[in-house]
């Protein structure tokens, strides 16, 4: 753990670049980042897994958990994030966002599979790392470049790929990419350089396994007789999952200056603009989740009641506030000089001082795996009895996650853990309202999982203050950077496009 953390600090200036050039233009995806073309791959290894871990955190936890309504976004009129709570998310505001994902992570990544021929470990673990950013590229976006990517100057204009197409190969990547982690010899092999799993082959080997399942569940709207095929075959092949918390996907930070997660940084770089959703917690507070005192502040300061923000509410601090599970331990107490008279949190130095910034950056848990295997046997095994301890284990891997007694788990539970809804719907519902919560600070899936399946039921936000009609979103802009720079992009009309696994009303 000392060797790990002395990488973190390490690469403390590589996070610090990342969390102050949030608005800056990244490069463009057509001029190669790789210059000088000789950087040894374990150095451009350090830079893709701190990217992928801080970005886990950053714009893209941003644009969806506003979305989603696990967060609200409070400020001025005009304030980034209470514009983004009303889908008023352009085409300019996702350029960082993607530039980040296909001119630093993923040419980077290709810089290390097009380098390692002698060493199958770090190309193998390029090619996983390389079909999970790629899968979130299609799910925020639908068809991109693929098959022409990172070929400048030979091809300055890339076309884009069906993104169906596109998924097809990033499961053959992530396969090529087991098979090589598993090589027997390998001229250099990941070590402590990888700030991810440092360097265990084997937690990446759970990891792309675990990744396929999820890649495999998406179809089960667009084409569920396939989604039972690939799922059934992959669990049949009895191969290693995330099953534990200590395998879970995720990049670990630390209290140190620009080492700390990128939700914290946001929050003490923009504070008083990013507030959990009235929502989310109201679904928490009708079941008194325990989970609550980890998840957020209290509301008032101190009453043990906890209260969300809304979009349609006027400008206030009167909140519950992200708490230590997304922000780290506690440092300190809060200081009685941030809380005003109403109770709340004042969004002080001295407040924000107070937390570690050392929370992970998760990107997918054991807890998810669990809720995965509940809804395959749910829909595609024996039903309800099979899927019910699947179902629990999801519920105490989160709970356990977040800090929350072996006792109050076994009490939630009681009342809240069993799949006995009169219809395969109403146990779908189940699962996935409780993978919502679990997944609180997990970028993306929780809008993955609402447009496959409808849940949790959310209410869009009011036509009077949204930016458009119709509904929540269902795909990003294309970033303004790509369709000005290549004529292959054509602009979405709206929001409302969907990927290929999107067919839900």
């Amino acid at each position: 753990m000392k060797r790990f953390k002395n990488i973190l600090m390490g690469v403390a200036v590589t996070v610090g670049l990342l969390s102050t050039t949030s608005c800056n233009k990244y490069l463009d995806i057509n001029v190669s980042p790789n210059s000088p073309t000789s950087a040894p791959i374990d150095q451009v290894l350090t830079n893709v897994t701190v990217n992928v871990g801080f970005r886990g955190g950053s714009d893209m936890h941003r644009f969806t958990s506003l979305i989603m309504q696990q967060f609200d976004g409070q400020g001025a009129a005009g304030t980034q994030s209470r514009e983004y709570a009303r889908y008023q998310i352009q085409p300019t505001d996702v350029n960082n966002l993607y530039s980040a994902m296909f001119a630093t992570q993923l040419a980077d990544i290709e810089y290390i599979i097009t380098n390692s021929s002698q060493s199958p470990h770090y190309r193998g673990v390029a090619k996983i790392l390389k079909g999970y950013v790629y899968s979130q590229a299609v799910d925020m976006w639908g068809d991109l470049p693929f098959t022409e990517a990172f070929n400048s100057p030979a091809i300055n204009q890339p076309k884009l790929d069906d993104d169906q197409m596109i998924y097809t190969k990033i499961v053959e990547l992530i396969d090529e990419g087991i098979a090589d982690i598993k090589a027997g010899t390998s001229a250099l092999s990941p070590g402590t350089n990888e700030t991810i799993f440092a360097g265990n082959r084997t937690r990446w080997e759970r990891f792309a396994n675990t990744l396929k399942l999820r890649l495999f569940l998406r179809y089960s709207s667009v084409d569920g007789a396939f989604a039972k095929q690939k799922m059934d075959a992959l669990i049949a092949s009895n191969p290693i999952f995330i099953e534990t918390n200590a395998d879970n996907f995720q990049m670990n930070f630390v209290d140190a200056v620009s080492a700390q997660n990128s939700i914290h940084q946001f929050e003490i770089s923009r504070p008083d603009q990013f507030f959990p959703s009235k929502t989310f917690v109201d679904m928490m507070n009708a079941k008194a989740d325990p989970r609550r005192p980890f998840y957020f502040t209290d509301f008032p300061f101190g009453s043990g009641s906890y209260k969300g923000s809304a979009p349609t509410d006027a400008q206030s601090f009167n909140y519950s506030r992200m708490h230590t599970y997304l922000r780290g331990s506690l440092k300190g107490t809060i200081p009685a000089a941030s809380v005003n008279a109403s109770g709340a949190i004042i969004a002080a130095a001295a407040y924000n001082n107070v937390y570690s910034g050392s929370a992970p950056i998760r990107m997918l848990t054991a807890a998810e795996y669990q809720f995965i295997r509940a809804e395959h046997a749910l829909r595609y095994g024996a039903g309800a009895t099979a899927a019910q301890p699947f179902f629990e284990a999801g519920i105490r891997a989160s709970m356990s996650l977040a800090g929350v007694s072996a006792a109050d788990q076994t009490a939630y539970i009681t009342a809240n853990g069993s799949l006995n809804a009169a219809t395969l719907e109403g146990n779908i519902e189940k699962i996935i309202n409780e993978k919502y919560i679990a997944n609180y600070g997990v970028a993306l899936e929780p809008w993955n999982d609402w447009r496959r399946t409808g849940y949790p039921t959310l209410t869009p936000v009011s036509s009077t203050i949204a930016a458009f009609a119709g509904g929540i979103p269902r795909s990003l802009f294309y970033p303004d950077s790509e369709v000005s720079a290549n004529t292959n992009f054509k602009q979405k009309a709206n929001m409302l496009a969907r990927v290929f696994w999107d067919t839900r009303p």
